[in-house]
Formats: C-alpha cells, structure tokens, sequence
C-alpha cells in the first residue's frame, strides 16, 4: 500500500510538470486520502478491540478537522469545529470503553465529511464569484468526493436527484479546471444544487 501511495504521488508531481495536474489537486487528493485513511484505521482497531490505538486515531481526525478549521470560512469553521468537538467525545468514549456500537462511529465520521464538503462547497462558491475558475473546480471536486465518502460512512443509498446534482457537479468541475473550458451558463445553478444536496444530507444524518 505505502509503495502504492508512492507512486501515485510521484505520478501526481509528474503530471503537475508536465502542466497537466495542478498542485491543489495533488494537495487535495492526499488531504482526502489522510482522512479516510485515518477513520479507516480507528474502525478496524475498534472491531479490534484496540480501543487507545482507534482513540488514538480518532483524536488524530479531530486535530485534522481543527486544522481544516483554521483556513475556513465564518460558517466552515463553524462546522469544521462542531465535527471535532463529536471526534474529541467519540475518542474519549472509545478510550473509556463506553462506546457499544460501530454505527455511532461510522455516522460521526459522516457528518465530519459532510462539514468538509460544505467548507469546500463555500470555497467553490467564492471562487467563482471571484472569477477563479481552476480554483473552483478544485474546491467543487472535493466537496463532492467528501459528500460520496459522507454516504459511504452513513450507509445511506444516493437517491436519484442527489446523484443527477452531484453528476452535474462533478461535469463542472471538469470544465472549471481545463484551461480555456467553456463553462455553461448554468454553472451557478449548479453550484447551488451542490451545496442544497449537501446540506439536505447533513440534516438527514444530523446528531441534533
């Protein structure tokens, strides 16, 4: 696996001289990758009963939500903080052997995807309202790809129109990223749709 990531990357930074992959999406790539990677470990640990080494892990996701924190938005932030405050609480509940059920951890990870995807939705948005366009389809697919990982962890079934946004999404961002891409006039609806879809989840798995 380690060999595999090495590679990945090496390739990442080969494309990037070649002009073909800028470096936010190498960044962003491994960003998703340290997380995932991160929750995975804690839930095998878990089922492993190694509850201070998935706690371990745990409050190693907490610190990356915190992190995260510091470059958000007003309401990023607000969320990115909320998520490791839950991260910090399932860590200690894990340490202390209180937690009974994977679920809760599983859906604790999923609002903690949810609150990246809305951070990297708000960063689209004002990209694009900058004129930024590379930068906003960067922003866009991350908050996508963290909005499918929220799914994954939830166990939840993407309805229909979920999956038509989050297509149209995904086609956007393409286009913001190539350089001199047409970009269809209906950019902004679909920014907007974006951000509904994540939102509608985050209140669908919401701890309140």
């Amino acid at each position: 696996m380690r060999r595999l990531n090495t590679f990945v990357v090496v390739a990442a930074f080969m494309l990037t001289a070649a002009g073909i992959l800028p470096l936010t999406a190498i960044a962003a790539s491994e960003s998703q990758s340290s997380i995932e990677q991160t929750f995975q470990k804690a839930k095998q640990d878990y089922l492993q009963k190694n509850m201070n080494l998935a706690a371990g892990q745990i409050q190693k996701g907490a610190s990356y939500m915190k992190a995260k924190a510091e470059n958000a938005s007003v309401k990023g932030k607000e969320a990115l903080n909320a998520s490791a405050k839950e991260l910090e609480k399932l860590a200690d509940d894990v340490k202390k052997g209180t937690l009974t059920s994977v679920k809760r951890m599983e859906e604790t990870f999923a609002r903690a995807y949810v609150a990246l995807a809305a951070d990297f939705h708000i960063k689209s948005t004002e990209s694009w309202a900058k004129k930024e366009k590379a930068k906003a389809g960067d922003a866009l697919d991350s908050a996508i790809k963290y909005l499918e990982r929220g799914f994954a962890w939830a166990g939840q079934k993407i309805e229909t129109s979920t999956n038509e946004a989050m297509k149209k999404a995904k086609e956007l961002s393409l286009k913001l990223k190539k350089k001199g891409g047409v970009v269809a006039e209906d950019a902004g609806k679909v920014l907007k749709d974006a951000g509904n879809e994540i939102e509608k989840f985050g209140e669908r798995i919401s701890s309140k």
